[in-house]
């Protein structure tokens, strides 16, 4: 998606019309009112979004009604709504551990397990954040979901509360702390119109595939790795186009063509991703009020990870 953003971004004309974006009273670009982005996933989202049992094989083939499209979110154990981080090499998550908040490199190379937040914990920050990230907020307006739909293991009080509404809890509300444009955004939930309740007890496969209209071809990525999965032994790079170095130089270039040469000057990643005050302080708001909500502590990867040019 964020390559799509870029390629988008570098056909951008300020002289014409552009097919996605206008400009926003903040200075920056924003995606026109009638495009909208829509999220579909299989079924729950791995976390806070799975945590709750099926109440019956039929309960996810009952008709929809207009209370499933209002947010209602479902609090019934002190579990429900805190971070959690996925296991490695296996299936399903565990609350983080307060008394590890920080990773460090030397320590995963030592054989420390790498702990990465959830798949609901991640939804819920692009509900305050963007999906579009720390980059494409210095020439972008948040780009938020419009709606988030499950094939399977859909709650609608669950889903609900682990991909937004965990962070109105407590006062004051978290969007008190956010400066416009951004805010907490609620997408509609919904799931499909009917779906295969059989459960699934095979282990999630590690590779995936991204394309946009663009590419030449698709590209097969193994999750576990980070690397991309060629079937010619005469091709030599193994890296794929969605990693940070290869979303970083997209940055560089769309710098250059909209003339953001203020943007070159963060000499590394890590500090081009701090480029965006409001963004920055979006985002720390979040993680405070997850903390202050006693949902746990977000846990980043290493600093070395970021420290590259």
């Amino acid at each position: 998606f964020m390559r799509f953003l870029y390629y988008q971004l570098r056909s951008y004309d300020f002289k014409k019309e552009h097919p996605l974006f206008e400009k926003s009273g903040t200075g920056k670009l924003r995606i026109k009112p009638s495009i909208t982005f829509h999220l579909y996933i299989s079924t729950a989202p791995c976390g806070d979004g799975a945590l709750f049992s099926p109440r019956d094989v039929e309960s996810n083939n009952v008709t929809l009604t207009n209370s499933c499209t209002s947010h209602r979110p479902t609090f019934e154990t002190n579990v429900q709504g805190v971070l959690r981080t996925k296991m490695e090499g296996g299936e399903g998550t565990i609350p983080v551990d307060a008394e590890k908040p920080v990773q460090t490199w030397d320590g995963i190379v030592r054989g420390e397990r790498l702990r990465t937040m959830s798949c609901s914990d991640k939804i819920c920050r692009w509900n305050v954040v963007g999906l579009q990230g720390a980059l494409l907020a210095n020439f972008l307006d948040p780009v938020y979901l419009n709606s988030i739909t499950l094939g399977f293991l859909f709650d609608a009080g669950h889903l609900s509360r682990a991909v937004c509404c965990r962070l109105n809890r407590g006062e004051p509300p978290l969007d008190k702390y956010l400066h416009f444009p951004y805010r907490l955004n609620h997408p509609v939930l919904g799931r499909v119109t009917a779906c295969d309740a059989t459960r699934e007890t095979q282990k999630t496969k590690s590779y995936s595939i991204n394309w946009m209209v663009e590419d030449e071809k698709p590209e097969i990525v193994d999750g576990c790795q980070g690397i991309r999965y060629t079937v010619e032994k005469t091709e030599q790079s193994q890296t794929s186009r969605l990693c940070k170095k290869n979303m970083f130089d997209c940055f560089h270039q769309t710098c250059q063509t909209l003339g953001r040469q203020d943007c070159l000057k963060a000499q590394t990643y890590s500090k081009a991703k701090r480029l965006n005050d409001k963004f920055v302080k979006a985002k720390e708001a979040m993680i405070d009020k997850f903390k202050n909500t006693n949902c746990g502590i977000w846990l980043s990867k290493p600093l070395e990870e970021k420290m590259f040019s």
